[in-house]
């Protein structure tokens, strides 16, 4: 493997684990603010995660890979999957750099009552 080939590896493999990093905070932010969990149609329909993720679909599906989140759907379609449940495997607090988790949460209300009255 050439020198040039593992830099681009390297590339790849932060940018996915940047994605799955926020993917978390995503799901906290989006979901249930008592449990970290959403419906992939919350999550799928949130403005946020659309501007983010080129293939949410993709990123859930690496992230189930790595034991990040479970979901029972083999596959994540819009309409056909739209509720089934997101779960994060690990239900610890996050550690947000430096921004407060309820915070985080308290933003995850405010979409859903935002997306509600549209």
């Amino acid at each position: 493997m050439s020198c040039h080939s593992g830099s681009r590896v390297s590339e790849v493999e932060e940018r996915l684990n940047s994605e799955l990093r926020q993917l978390v905070k995503d799901i906290w932010r989006v979901g249930d603010p008592t449990m970290p969990q959403v419906p992939f149609g919350e999550l799928f329909d949130d403005d946020d995660v659309q501007q983010h993720y080129e293939g949410l679909a993709a990123t859930l599906k690496a992230a189930k890979k790595r034991g990040i989140v479970t979901y029972t759907s083999p596959i994540l379609l819009k309409g056909a999957h739209d509720k089934v449940l997101i779960d994060l495997v690990d239900k610890s607090p996050l550690d947000t750099d430096g921004n407060d988790l309820d915070e985080l949460k308290e933003s995850g209300v405010d979409a859903k009552f935002n997306m509600e009255r549209s």
